[in-house]
């Protein structure tokens, strides 16, 4: 939802018409499936457990973004399946088409793996490349094409980041919500012993720094792409006042979400049940 969102609110005349434009609606159809499919198959684990458990997935993707190399390829294969021939009619009509499509949803989900530095510093080169000193842009790049392909391909990963940490650019209570929701997925694999940190400790200094890092650098390159108008200042209003706000009561916010999990007194194993029952409810609001 909050990928379709930031697309909706891509600046347009109202006579756009995407076949003179040289645009094809599959890439931002890209953006809104990559969304809907970055998680398959998520274990409430973040790489780095998967990696340090030798998991089986660790192993077949050489320990690199492992989780989202994972949910590409399941959903991937599940779009091949027979019964999809008609959706997949609708999105490409060639093996070029088909190519970018795949391009293109690789790019915006191996977005979403934040952590992996050597792919963040190319995302940002093109960025750079995109937005940044035109006069090397124009003598680098042989056509207008590549520039402009090259745009749309960091606009389109940078939709599915902002969109993938949404929350932290909503309203106060949205933000606290699935900030709670991920602190209790992360404080579950703690105690039933798929963690090895308590997350409970540095919590509050964590979003600190994820704000002051990530967020709002983020929400500042989505007002310089300029693409989406006044309604960029929206995200980063709300990173701002969100990180002012968490900074006054996130101390008492967190000893709240530790109460809130503490008081369950659960067993190992009715952690783990509760853990199972969490992530398929969270799967199922994310889709919906």
């Amino acid at each position: 939802m909050s990928a379709n969102k930031l697309l909706k609110r891509i600046i347009r005349p109202d006579d756009f018409d995407y076949s003179k434009e040289g645009e094809n609606p599959a890439d931002e159809f890209a953006v809104v499936f990559s969304a809907l499919i970055h998680d398959v198959d998520h274990t409430g684990l973040p790489n780095s457990q998967l990696v340090l458990e030798k998991a089986d997935v660790a192993l077949k993707y050489h320990n690199k973004s492992v989780a989202e190399q994972n949910s590409l390829s399941i959903a991937w294969e599940m779009l091949l399946e027979p019964k999809y021939a008609a959706l997949r009619a609708c999105i490409w009509n060639s093996d070029q088409e088909r190519r970018r499509f795949r391009q293109l949803l690789v790019n915006a989900v191996m977005a979403t793996d934040i952590l992996d530095k050597e792919q963040q510093l190319i995302r940002k080169k093109r960025w750079d490349k995109a937005f940044h000193d035109p006069e090397r842009r124009l003598s680098m790049d042989s056509t207008e094409e590549l520039t402009m392909n090259r745009k749309a391909t960091s606009v389109l990963e940078h939709i599915i980041q902002a969109s993938d940490v949404a929350h932290t650019m909503q309203h106060w209570r949205i933000y606290c919500k699935w900030n709670q929701r991920l602190f209790e997925e992360m404080y579950l694999a703690y105690k039933t012993g798929r963690s090895s940190k308590d997350p409970s400790i540095g919590w509050y200094e964590g979003e600190i720094w994820f704000f002051d890092h990530y967020i709002i650098p983020l929400a500042k390159k989505l007002r310089e792409c300029g693409v989406f108008g006044v309604a960029s200042d929206e995200y980063l209003t709300y990173a701002l006042e969100n990180r002012k706000e968490w900074e006054m009561k996130g101390r008492d916010v967190c000893n709240e979400m530790l109460e809130a999990v503490a008081s369950k007194s659960m067993t190992e194993q009715q952690l783990q049940q509760q853990s199972t029952k969490f992530l398929k409810q969270r799967r199922r609001e994310t889709i919906g």
